[in-house]
């Protein structure tokens, strides 16, 4: 009877068959990636839906195509105005390069204008010599202006023109057409293409 007990298995043997030992460590199988997915497609797919969970929203095709059309639109839009911006800016300074000389121009025709009154002024016996000095000085300032575009409009004769002559009278000539300048108080000048002063006259009616 004490053999028989003696041969029953022990359940805390070491050496039994089926016991594990109490110190032996737990063995735990780790989940593994299927391999079918290929490597980085699942933490692809995880980045993917966090995406979708934090903005909350997905783009469309055809939403992206339509942004893309009128980010393209406005970036033309934006070339074109700076094109035109740059054509304007030469514009503007080719003409302040073609006309810097305007306002100083302008003031040396006050100067003209009395070596020519000078001129007109009744000659005093004796006073030729100094009529022949004022006509070259005023001939040599024409000259002057004339080479930085300055001219001289025509104004005697001509039909009145607001763009160019001023009105300061009027005249009753029945040997005149009306409108016309029949006497000319102050000549007018023109530099390059631009009125640079104009022309007062005398018109005459009917």
């Amino acid at each position: 009877m004490a053999d028989k007990q003696s041969e029953k298995i022990n359940p805390h043997d070491q050496n039994s068959p089926g016991s594990s030992s109490a110190q032996d460590p737990e063995i735990v199988v780790a989940a593994q990636p299927d391999s079918r997915l290929g490597p980085g497609t699942q933490d692809t797919a995880d980045s993917k839906s966090l995406d979708y969970e934090s903005t909350g929203k997905c783009v469309d095709l055809d939403e992206a195509l339509q942004l893309a059309e009128d980010n393209r639109d406005k970036w033309m839009r934006a070339v074109a105005d700076l094109e035109n911006y740059k054509k304007r800016s030469i514009n503007e300074r080719s003409k302040l390069l073609k006309y810097k000389n305007e306002d100083l121009l302008r003031d040396l025709l006050v100067v003209i204008d009395n070596l020519d009154r000078a001129v007109s002024a009744p000659v005093e016996h004796g006073s030729s010599a100094l009529l022949e000095g004022v006509k070259m000085t005023a001939t040599m300032f024409r000259d002057v202006v004339g080479r930085y575009g300055v001219s001289p409009i025509e104004s005697v004769g001509q039909t009145f023109n607001p763009e160019f002559h001023e009105a300061i009278a009027t005249l009753n000539d029945p040997k005149k057409e009306p409108n016309t300048v029949i006497e000319e108080l102050e000549k007018g000048y023109m530099y390059q293409d631009r009125l640079l002063r104009p022309a007062k006259v005398v018109v005459s009616t009917k």
